[in-house]
């Protein structure tokens, strides 16, 4: 009759020692990976934010990447920010029933637009179609050895191809961010006026009771930040990629998942640092 053997418990042991260490030793080089690829993003920061006056002595440059990544991103915006304002407003006039007066509804709408959805919502969208796009571009010319020959040519890549996409990320964003927020206050007073049965008047003087142009301030800080994380990442992960399709679907991805990632970040450290100590 044949009977079970138990295993050696020094066998198991072993075996639970070496997967443990294993474990350990991935958890402990996936860190220094992170730590590595934060330290490579500020240092190509520092370089490409020195090479902006450069960028700046080629305006073609420059334009045509404010065409490519800014004007081209309005009609988007305009329909995003116009359902974030209209969802807004019913969600805020459902939530202030026999609680709150109408009067603040203006209020309410506003401030959450100024301070969270405008910026943040904007940052987001973008981050799929600006971070993307650069990011897509650059692995492209990666995998095409276009970046190889720029350095073979003595034209800096830094110089040529980030620093102009990377400018006008900077100066873009807040312009678009201001955009999308007067669209979603525009939409949020249409369905109150056209659905909800909320006067002009009510909406508009609730909009003005407890405007404040610092609100206006910290959403520009915002939507400036973001828009340096939005292209940086993208570039940076545009010239790390891999080789072939599968590479540079990669990089299009982990610039998006990262750029949404330190968007919520920085969303969070701003609003610490600028909204805790003001007075009401």
């Amino acid at each position: 009759m044949a009977t079970n053997k138990l295993p050696d418990p020094v066998s198991v042991l072993e075996a639970v020692g070496e997967q443990t260490v294993r474990s350990f030793r991935k958890v402990v080089g996936t860190v220094l990976d992170m730590l590595a690829a934060i330290g490579g993003v500020f240092a190509m920061c520092g370089r490409i934010l020195w090479l902006f006056p450069q960028a700046l002595r080629d305006p073609g440059a420059v334009m045509k990447q404010a065409m490519d990544l800014g004007v081209a991103s309005l009609p988007l915006i305009f329909v995003t920010s116009l359902f974030v304002g209209m969802v807004s407003a019913v969600s805020a006039k459902y939530q202030f029933r026999n609680v709150v007066p109408l009067k603040y509804l203006g209020t309410s709408v506003t401030k959450l637009v100024l301070l969270e959805l405008g910026p943040v919502l904007t940052a987001l969208v973008m981050s799929g179609r600006i971070g993307s796009s650069i990011a897509a571009q650059i692995a492209t010319m990666k995998e095409k050895e276009e970046i190889d020959a720029m350095t073979v040519l003595d034209l800096p890549p830094l110089r040529y191809l980030a620093a102009p996409r990377i400018l006008v990320g900077i100066l873009a964003l807040p312009v678009l961010t201001t955009i999308s927020c007067f669209l979603a206050i525009a939409g949020a007073w249409g369905v109150c006026v056209i659905g909800l049965g909320v006067t002009s008047y009510t909406f508009l003087s609730g909009t003005r009771l407890f405007f404040s142009s610092y609100d206006v301030f910290v959403m520009e800080i915002k939507a400036l930040v973001f828009g340096l994380l939005i292209s940086l990442l993208g570039y940076y992960h545009g010239i790390h990629a891999g080789g072939g399709a599968k590479g540079v679907g990669e990089a299009t991805m982990k610039s998006v998942v990262s750029s949404s990632v330190m968007i919520l970040l920085f969303d969070f450290l701003i609003a610490f640092l600028l909204l805790r100590n003001t007075g009401s």
